[in-house]
């Protein structure tokens, strides 16, 4: 897999003419709500110009366009091939992770294979780097030391599987430890290439992307209970309802059963997202990252009315 795009010199152009007015609009808007509107449209963009990766699992795919840090990778360089490189790199370190997480659910060895071949093709790009060739071994080791969220994913697993309750503590720690990629690896390529990046800014990226995760959980919850994977609704359900009775519900029904034994309002899965967001709040960044706290605010928001509207 080469990190270029596969488009003819026409098209590159076309894309980049589309893909920089759009970038320049986000950099003017004051709108929240637009502003998200304009990232699912450069989303698009991004995605139909960046052709290189292939289409073997298109949800895998999906999961890996986050237009959040071309955004702050131009924002701060105001320079699109930069963010492009960044962008690039990101979405394929994105890949790896999902092909990799794919691997420890399934034990699918095709998914293991197509992982080490996304980390290989990364490795070849960033050593043609001179500024950025660091970045192999570091990448590597933080790689590394993400993995062993997956043994904890499967420690979860098997406490739910045994009808085991998890306290606020826990169900925090599973998901900040899920959303550890954002601030572990993918904030490692904004360091070495952003000038105003600092430690601040990955904070807000892991909180950014722990909300995410929970909006994934929220999505997720019937076909989590049916693979029996860990998802911090049911972790939270459980409390309240054992797993093999959430089990054996009807598919169309899992969602009720898991929601009503939840304490929507005040239980731990709103206690969380609210506290996601204020500690975006809290946390001090340059300018140029502002927009990350509009998305902070925007992704609880979306939570809660989400999680109100299931239960009124």
């Amino acid at each position: 897999m080469e990190i270029t795009s596969k488009l003819s010199d026409f098209e590159n152009r076309v894309y980049l003419d589309k893909i920089s007015k759009l970038i320049r609009d986000l950099n003017s808007t004051t709108d929240t709500l637009l502003f998200v509107k304009q990232m699912v449209s450069l989303s698009a963009l991004l995605s139909s110009f960046d052709r290189n990766l292939d289409n073997s699992f298109p949800a895998i795919d999906e999961n890996a366009q986050d237009p959040t840090y071309f955004i702050a990778a131009y924002f701060d360089t105001k320079n699109i091939a930069e963010a492009l490189w960044v962008y690039r790199i990101i979405r394929s370190l994105t890949r790896y992770i999902l092909l990799s997480d794919r691997f420890y659910e399934t034990g699918n060895d095709r998914y293991a294979l197509l992982a080490k071949q996304v980390h290989k093709s990364v490795n070849e790009f960033l050593q043609s780097e001179c500024d950025a060739q660091h970045l192999i071994y570091s990448i590597d080791y933080l790689l590394g030391q993400f993995s062993a969220f997956w043994k904890f994913e499967q420690i979860i697993k098997r406490r739910i599987l045994k009808n085991y309750t998890f306290s606020y503590t826990e169900i925090r720690h599973f998901n900040l430890s899920k959303s550890s990629d954002a601030s572990l690896v993918y904030a490692k390529v904004l360091d070495a290439k952003l000038p105003s990046f600092n430690e601040n800014v990955a904070l807000v990226l892991h909180y950014n992307q722990a909300l995410l995760d929970i909006q994934d959980d929220w999505e997720d919850i019937e076909d989590d209970v049916q693979e029996d994977m860990p998802n911090i609704f049911v972790m939270a359900a459980v409390d309240n309802i054992p797993y093999n009775r959430i089990k054996k519900s009807r598919h169309d029904i899992i969602r009720k059963v898991v929601l009503s034994a939840t304490n929507s309002s005040g239980g731990p899965v709103s206690r969380l997202v609210n506290e996601l967001q204020t500690s975006s709040k809290r946390v001090s960044i340059p300018d140029n990252f502002a927009f990350l706290k509009f998305l902070s605010d925007r992704y609880a928001d979306t939570l809660r009315r989400k999680i109100s509207s299931a239960n009124s």
